[in-house]
This record gives C-alpha cells, structure tokens and sequence, in this order.
C-alpha cells in the first residue's frame, strides 16, 4: 500500500509538469545557434525576401534589422493551429535602437500573408520611442502610454483569440492584471506560427528569450525558455 501511495504521489507530480509543458507551443533563446543567419537554424525559415539582409543571430539573441529595400521575414512553425475558443500569447525581451518611421516587426502568422497581433515601433514624444499594436491592419491602432528608452531591454507579452479577434499587449508585466492596451482584428485567422520581420525603417530590435504559449503566465515566464 505504501509504494501505491508513494507512486500516485509521483504520477500527480509528473502529470502537473506535463500540463505545464503543454501550454508552451515554442520557445527559443537562440543560445545553440552558430553566429550568422538564423533561417537554416533550429527550425526558422523565411516566408519572405529570402536570403535578402537576413536576420542575423550573434550571442544569445537576434537582430531585426530594418532599413530600406526588400529584407528578409522568418518564422517559425508553432506544432499548433488556433481555432475557436484558443487564446495564444507570444512574449520576447527586446531592446530598441533608433527611429525613423513606425513599422510593425512581430506578429502571429498564417500561411504566409495574413499577420495578427502586431507589435510596432512607434514615436514617443515624451523619450526615444514607445511600442504600437495592431489586430490585422498595417499601422497601430492603439499606442502605449509610457515613454521607452533606446537600449533598455523589456518584456513584451502579446494576445491574440481567435473568436473575438481581439489583441492585447503588456509591457515588463508582473501578471495578466498588469496595464495593457487593445484592439480588435479583422479577421478569425487560423494562425500556425511566430514571425519577425524586417521592413523600411531605421532601428534595430534585439530579441533574446523567445515564448509562444497557451497561457498567459507561461509565455511571460523566462524560465519556461529551453
């Protein structure tokens, strides 16, 4: 009786761990990768302008480098697709140099053209730059409030659900409760992937502690990165 006990103990505990490691569909530090482009590695590939500028990993982390001309986008395939009750969130450190024009340069993605929960560049006019959100459309929709520091790494969480197509966005949160900002998409999209993207701008976003998860809590949490 007493190992009976001692096993359903253990089962309990091994089937928590379980539920946990479901809820996390990708995550990525980029730490095992060798310096250089990052399509080719670890499952990323580009969905457009391949070969073109690619985005370069170096040190732990990658660079998102926008500029004018045709540029590299990558992403990577989730295992998943979201579909009616699903709420996805994608969460990343990134740290911002310079500004010239708002760009988005993150998103959820479907196929290879329709893009959701976009996270932009946008101005400031209180410091150097501030973060943008859009459900589908190509601009933000909805800014956030705090003025942002070129330099100065921060935690971004982004939501998308499927069934209202609505999108949020949280910066160095403490939890689901912490400030955010809003909008609401066009389109009910079957997203399958994370994606990046280069375009005609003038900064550089680096990303390091990359997760895609079911749950709030777990995309924030660095610890869930392997």
């Amino acid at each position: 009786m007493k190992k009976f006990v001692v096993l359903s103990v253990l089962s309990v505990g091994l089937l928590g761990i379980n539920q946990s490691q479901a809820n996390i569909l990708f995550s990525d530090n980029f730490n095992s990768y060798s310096p250089g482009n990052l399509v080719g590695q670890g499952g990323w590939a580009a969905h457009s302008a391949a070969g073109l500028i690619p985005v370069q990993v170096s040190g732990g982390a990658i660079t998102l480098a926008q500029g004018s001309g045709s540029r590299e986008d990558v992403n990577h395939v989730l295992g998943a697709t979201l579909g009616a009750g699903d709420t996805w969130y994608y969460s990343f450190d990134v740290s911002v140099s310079g500004f010239s024009n708002i760009v988005y340069f993150s998103s959820f993605l479907q196929g290879t053209a329709n893009f959701d929960g976009k996270l932009f560049i946008a101005p400031s006019t209180a410091s150097d730059f501030t973060f943008g959100l859009s459900g589908s459309s190509s601009s933000p929709a909805s800014t956030w409030g705090t003025p942002l520091t070129y330099g100065t790494p921060y935690r971004i969480v982004v939501s998308y659900a499927f069934d209202t197509k609505a999108v949020s966005l949280w910066v160095d949160p403490v939890n689901q409760a912490s400030t955010s900002i809003s909008d609401t998409g066009s389109f009910q999209d079957a997203v399958t992937a994370i994606a990046f993207r280069q375009a005609s701008a003038s900064n550089t976003e680096v990303i390091d502690n990359l997760v895609v998860a079911t749950t709030f809590q777990e995309a924030l949490d660095r610890k869930s990165v392997v």
